[in-house]
């Protein structure tokens, strides 16, 4: 494959995920705030930002940290590269780029939903139903996942596209974890039962959680199941054991190269890691854990970026041409 198809399909496997979570957070964000104090929405506008890694961002366009302006900014504002209209838009055109080698089917699914954001009135959506439109946006992320799960061959595309979309999901989780479990300390028990709810369906782990631990709403059992459990898609293990399936069989037999290095070691760390000692001690511990992690996904990333796509180190040089004596 060559590798530029491979990193075509790296991102889009990635501009996908980054969609569907951003519709999903926006969408548990709106209906919390209908739940929460008056007071609260500010706040919750501005963690929902840090999850995403984009309060520098915001900041910097100056608007007002109400509903509608963060609602804009993470939907349709052409300045933002994280918004879900760029990232379809992205994921759309990496797929274009690879057309030949994605079922007609997949193609047809991701430049559907293209089309249909982009005939859509978006800032109506926002303004009279937005909650539709975020669920839109999930049922169509989910369709494409679907369809390529049923159409692609298991080959290296297949590979490279969900191991975008398990790398992007992999540092969403940790900064899930990392920003709602700071919210807990010093808040009201009432308050600490809502963020603990919304962390689980911010990464549509309701269901499945209370599967595993029936009623209880215990911050550790969260922290746990969605770190380590080894059956839910979204865990923090999963993606990383699944990464690393992919780059195993990406790679030659016998070769071990820096990328599988890198997610093998995050993925021992937190296989054998004591969640208990972890959630148990200071807040700071954890958010140190989940800050080393994040930050080896994005080594990870790095890596492969050298490993796969630009690993042809080329050293330009300036060329200093002078007249060879006699010639014309």
């Amino acid at each position: 494959m060559l590798a530029r198809h491979a990193e075509s399909l790296f991102w889009c496997g990635r501009y996908l995920e980054r969609a569907e979570d951003t519709a999903r957070m926006l969408d548990v964000t709106y209906h919390g705030l209908l739940e929460s104090p008056p007071g609260q929405a500010e706040k919750a506008w501005r963690d929902l930002l840090a999850v995403l890694s984009l309060d520098a961002d915001f900041t910097e366009i100056g608007s007002p940290l109400t509903s509608g302006a963060v609602s804009d900014f993470l939907v349709l504002d052409p300045t933002n590269h994280g918004a879900i209209v760029a990232a379809v838009a992205r994921a759309r055109e990496n797929a274009r780029s690879v057309r030949e080698l994605i079922p007609t089917e997949l193609w047809e699914a991701v430049n559907t939903f293209y089309l249909e954001l982009q005939s859509r009135d978006l800032h109506h959506d926002l303004n009279q139903q937005p909650y539709e439109l975020y669920g839109l946006v999930k049922r169509r992320c989910q369709t494409v996942a679907g369809v390529a799960a049923e159409t692609m061959t298991r080959d290296d595309g297949s590979r490279f596209l969900a191991l975008g979309r398990m790398l992007e999901r992999a540092e969403m989780t940790c900064r899930l974890l990392n920003v709602r479990c700071s919210e807990l300390q010093n808040i009201p028990m009432l308050d600490r039962f809502h963020v603990l709810v919304g962390v689980l369906k911010s990464a549509s782990a309701s269901e499945a959680y209370r599967k595993a631990y029936g009623a209880s709403m215990e911050p550790a059992n969260i922290v746990e199941f969605l770190l380590v459990s080894s059956t839910f898609p979204r865990s923090l293990l999963y993606c990383l054991q699944h990464a690393e399936l992919d780059l195993r069989a990406l790679a030659s037999a016998d070769v071990l190269h820096l990328p599988q290095r890198i997610l093998g070691r995050l993925r021992a760390e937190l296989e054998f890691a004591d969640v208990a000692d972890l959630v148990s001690g200071t807040t700071r511990k954890l958010q140190a854990a989940l800050e080393r992690i994040q930050l080896g996904v994005r080594e990870a990333s790095d890596a492969i970026a050298v490993q796969y796509f630009r690993n042809l180190h080329v050293e330009i040089r300036a060329v200093d041409f002078r007249p060879v004596s006699g010639a014309l």
